[in-house]
């Protein structure tokens, strides 16, 4: 167990919150500071919170834009080979830097800050855009270096995707790890309170497109179709869902009242684990470290709300977003750069070792074969402190 987890779990959130800051200028200072910008967030402490996230955001968007590949990266990619992947600096998954604009989105919403809360909405769900288009960019380069190098990556592809065959139920539970109903429709609810009843409406509908059975995604789209004269639009949500008590319509009051819209953030992502997969390489087939979960799907529990005191029922909580299953998405859209990376690095460390037993004799390949057992370390690094799922529920 991950002693981060362990600390969170016993609630020792300022004893986690000292360790990660030893690393905040590291190369993996990202997701330090993810890790600690959510843990503050956990623990009621909003500015610490906003603090680590800024930074966070201000790193990300600095590595983002680099106008040319710097030394650093050059060197940090040539270490990769001819070591592991984590010798390169910490990006950030797609899925998590949505999260990162999210939650802080979140913590504007803490300090009544409407404004701040807007501009971290349209960053996730830029970011949901990008990630998309950042991925297709680096399948396609993961391709041309196959055909420059004339790598044949079929029975490697075969192999992991074999491997990988217990993360498949989880990963199906969602169409891309870029798209997430929850950073969607958070920021409805901004929209609205900003007043942008169409980009609320916008966006509610893109979290009902990724979870068209929820009913109150649907009540919510409803409710903006109606009070924006989407007649037309309307009547379809209304012959597809039945029809729905939406402010306006006979018998529901012209009073305004307000809205409780309640978020349930249940369980911890799953971390990844190592394992070794035979890869065919052209210096014949070879045990190369692969990250991957050892994850199950279970069906997400719904939160029963109701009034203190043995009140009256609210509702029951549905879903609105399993973080668990992007993260395994995430994973296994990397399959084909990986695959390319980890067969360069076997051909750059064969190469090594030949080097090394012509300069020095059965000695060099003996250490240098050494160095290649310790050296290969798959890439296990993620943001271990994000929730398993999420579920909501909105009433009046």
């Amino acid at each position: 167990m991950n002693l981060l987890i362990d600390d969170l779990a016993t609630r020792q959130f300022d004893k986690s919150l000292k360790i990660l800051n030893k690393y905040r200028k590291s190369n993996d200072k990202i997701l330090y500071l993810l890790e600690r910008g959510r843990i503050a967030q956990i623990k009621n402490d909003t500015d610490s919170s906003m603090k680590d996230f800024e930074a966070a955001i201000a790193a990300v968007r600095q590595m983002e834009e680099k106008a040319v590949v710097s030394a650093s990266d050059i060197g940090a990619q040539t270490a990769s080979l001819l070591a592991n992947d984590n010798t390169i600096p910490y990006k950030g998954d797609g899925y998590e830097k949505v999260f990162m604009y999210q939650f802080q989105a979140f913590n504007y919403l803490v300090k009544k800050d409407l404004e701040g809360a807007g501009v971290e909405v349209r960053r996730a769900n830029l970011e949901q855009k990008l990630a998309l288009e950042m991925h297709e960019k680096e399948l396609a380069r993961a391709e041309e270096k196959a055909r420059d190098k004339q790598i044949d990556t079929q029975q490697a592809y075969n192999n992991l995707n074999s491997a990988y065959q217990g993360m498949d139920d989880v990963a199906g539970k969602v169409k891309n790890s870029f798209q997430n109903a929850y950073a969607f429709y958070m920021s409805g609810i901004v929209y609205e309170l900003l007043n942008q009843p169409n980009d609320a409406y916008i966006d509610y509908k893109k979290a009902l497109q990724i979870f068209p059975d929820n009913a109150y995604l649907q009540r919510d789209v409803m409710r903006l179709a109606k009070d924006l004269e989407m007649n037309q639009e309307y009547e379809y949500y209304a012959s597809r869902f039945g029809k729905y008590s939406v402010k306006g319509e006979e018998g529901t009051g012209g009073g305004k009242t307000g809205d409780l819209v309640v978020f349930f953030e249940n369980g911890l992502v799953p971390q990844k684990r190592e394992i070794q997969i035979p890869i065919p390489t052209p210096n014949g087939l070879l045990a190369i470290a692969f990250p991957i979960y050892h994850t199950k799907w279970s069906a997400v529990e719904p939160l029963s709300l109701s009034e203190s005191g043995g009140g009256s029922s609210f509702g029951m909580t549905e879903s609105i977003c399993h973080v668990q299953a992007l993260a395994v998405k995430s994973l296994k859209e990397k399959v084909p750069a990986m695959v390319i990376r980890h067969i360069l690095r076997a051909a750059a460390k064969a190469a090594i070792q030949q080097k090394a037993k012509d300069s020095a004799g059965s000695l060099g390949q003996i250490f240098s074969s050494i160095y290649n057992v310790v050296s290969e370390r798959a890439d296990v690094r993620s943001w271990l402190t994000l929730p398993r799922n999420t579920s909501f529920a909105s009433g009046t």
